[in-house]
């Protein structure tokens, strides 16, 4: 009997070492973001969007996406915007819905009052006159309020990207490294040191991930290359990849991303990605995307085109060397053509055949992505 019950007790400590498959459970699995930016929702929310599922029965954005595999969400903050979208404010009011799905934030501070990109890096109105010792001071000032706004309401973000496309730098001239001033990276690298030093102040457990983000996969290790002689203390090289404006080689593109994770050692995020499921067009506004020379021969732009390029794209990212290679982000996916508002909608949307919902408002079966990866 008691050797009996010592048989019992051995396997049961050998069943909770290992699971039904003999796959050692002892260290967990990392994290692959599957993420979404959602920057617009808490503006489309308000005209009463009819996203459906692919049956046809109306959803909760949210709650669906949540519900299916989604579980980072990126959320863009400008400094004043005029209308007062994507403020902190609004970030705030939304973070709390996100965490209160248990999914992964995102931050994306522009350093800006509207969009940044590599052609515009244009500061605050409120730091447009200020000095490059000014500049610095508010830069630390403004992240940290940023963070401690969020801690204070247990919203902190998993992952924060200090600017948004920053090929050509930011806060533009300080921190510009661009023409006339392409000699400029220490002033770069040290606003970027500000920012961080910012989040760091607050997030004294080091919970947040720094990001950095590039434009283009093809040539992002130029800027790495530059700012690493300043050891600057971050985590994760953040890239779009947007065939029309990139390579469309797809095994350059895995070499781009494999040779960034060698040299570096940093975590790959692909932070905003899309693909068009049509060439047509859903409202009175230019597309991003209306011809074939924009897309990649391998995939149609069809659904059926739309979901293969996103499982191609997450075998890429998960043949990064070293496990690197750690998410991809969709970028606006929920930005659709509507009846409504006239800036956003029927003659303002140019995105509404790269989104993850049909022109009938219903869930594409790109997004199966999320569920089984």
């Amino acid at each position: 009997m008691k050797s009996s019950l010592i048989s019992v007790i051995f396997l049961c400590i050998i069943l909770s070492c290992s699971n039904s498959n003999n796959e050692d459970t002892s260290v967990s699995k990392a994290l692959f973001y599957k993420g979404m930016d959602l920057s617009f929702q808490s503006e489309l929310e308000s005209y009463n969007v009819p996203y459906k599922d692919n049956l046809g029965n109306p959803i909760n954005l949210l709650d669906y996406t949540s519900k299916n595999g989604t579980n980072l969400v990126r959320l863009k903050l400008w400094h004043t915007p005029q209308n007062g979208e994507n403020s902190l404010q609004d970030v705030k009011s939304y973070a709390k819905r996100v965490k209160n799905k248990s999914m992964n934030l995102l931050l994306n501070i522009h350093y800006s009052d509207y969009w940044a990109d590599p052609s515009n890096q244009t500061p605050p109105r409120a730091w447009q006159n200020m000095s490059f010792q000014e500049i610095k001071i508010a830069i630390y000032e403004y992240t940290k309020h940023v963070v401690e706004e969020l801690k204070n309401q247990n919203t902190l973000p998993e992952i924060i990207q200090i600017g948004n496309e920053t090929d050509s730098g930011f806060l533009w001239n300080h921190g510009k490294v661009w023409n006339e001033f392409s000699d400029n990276w220490e002033n770069y690298a040290t606003l970027i040191n500000e920012a961080i030093r910012g989040i760091k102040t607050i997030d004294t457990d080091n919970k947040i991930k720094i990001m950095l983000h590039h434009s283009s996969v093809e040539k992002a290790i130029f800027l790495f290359d530059e700012l690493n002689p300043f050891n600057i203390d971050f985590d994760i090289i953040g890239l779009s990849y947007y065939p029309q404006f990139q390579i469309k080689n797809l095994s350059l593109v895995q070499d781009k991303l494999n040779e960034l994770a060698i040299t570096f050692d940093k975590d790959i995020l692909l932070v905003e990605i899309a693909y068009p499921f049509t060439l047509s067009w859903n409202d009175n506004s230019t597309n991003f995307i209306g011809d074939t020379s924009q897309t990649l021969s391998e995939f149609s732009a069809t659904p059926e085109g739309q979901k293969a390029y996103l499982e191609w794209l997450i075998s890429v990212i998960n043949k990064i060397p070293n496990k690197k290679g750690i998410g991809f982000c969709y970028w606006a996916p929920d930005w659709v053509a509507f009846e409504g508002n006239e800036v956003t909608s029927t003659s303002g949307s140019a995105w509404e055949n790269q989104c993850l919902f049909d022109f009938e408002y219903k869930i594409l079966p790109a997004f199966d992505v999320y569920r089984t990866n």
